[in-house]
């Protein structure tokens, strides 16, 4: 079975995260109303000419349809994760749940926080991303502790896609600049509520299509007292 540890934040915590984002740049349009002849000036309502992150259409000026300007990650899809094992057998995936549940009581519970924006890092990567705040030091710890514990079962570790940034979207060819720094302002504007993680999740992955979680909860790993504030 293939296996991997994930930090999940709490389901409010992303809903709030996913709300703001999609509610950038999201306005009511006026019901159109026609301008006396006399008053009538030809493109005065053309389409906004913000460069695109995509290849140029030309002279089109329809009007770009309203929603979000970037695609967004559906709230079940979003985790963060932490260390890849590869595909264990069951025998090996039970002695690993087995040694994270005996040390990881005496790993600190970190307190969290979703605040500011990032994208296109690294260099050419469509991502846009919220950061993580808090004790990022006591969760750094937590992925090395989960690596140690593996690598002493002799199990394949993979921790190389462990960054402190959750996934809100992905810019499209139709997301201007401008639309992208909006996006980006918002989120360095934005601090959620912050929350205690508990546990760290072993997931399994699957594939029940992009508006279905791409993981299946394996196990919850319950962590130690929380960090001293």
């Amino acid at each position: 079975m293939r296996l991997f540890a994930a930090l999940v934040p709490p389901p409010d915590v992303l809903d709030h995260v996913a709300q703001l984002v999609a509610g950038v740049g999201v306005e009511q349009e006026p019901e159109p109303v026609a301008a006396p002849a006399h008053l009538s000036h030809p493109g005065r309502h053309a389409a906004s000419t913000g460069k695109r992150f995509g290849r140029r259409r030309g002279h089109d000026t329809a009007t770009p349809p309203a929603g979000p300007p970037l695609d967004l990650v559906p709230v079940v899809r979003m985790h963060v994760p932490m260390v890849k094992f590869g595909n264990l057998a069951l025998d090996h995936a039970a002695r690993l749940i087995d040694a994270l549940e005996l040390q990881a009581s005496d790993w600190q519970s970190p307190r969290l926080h979703l605040h500011g924006g990032l994208a296109s890092e690294p260099k050419g990567d469509s991502s846009v991303w919220v950061r993580l705040g808090g004790d990022l030091d006591e969760l750094n710890a937590i992925v090395r502790d989960v690596s140690r514990v593996a690598q002493g079962l002799q199990l394949y570790v993979d921790r190389r896609g462990f960054r402190t940034d959750l996934q809100v979207g992905k810019v499209n060819e139709r997301t201007t600049e401008a639309e992208l720094e909006q996006v980006l302002a918002a989120l360095d504007a934005y601090e959620s509520q912050a929350w205690w993680q508990t546990t760290v999740s072993l997931l399994t992955p699957i594939d029940l299509g992009p508006d279905e979680a791409p993981y299946r909860l394996h196990r919850e790993i319950s962590l130690g007292p929380a960090v001293p504030h």
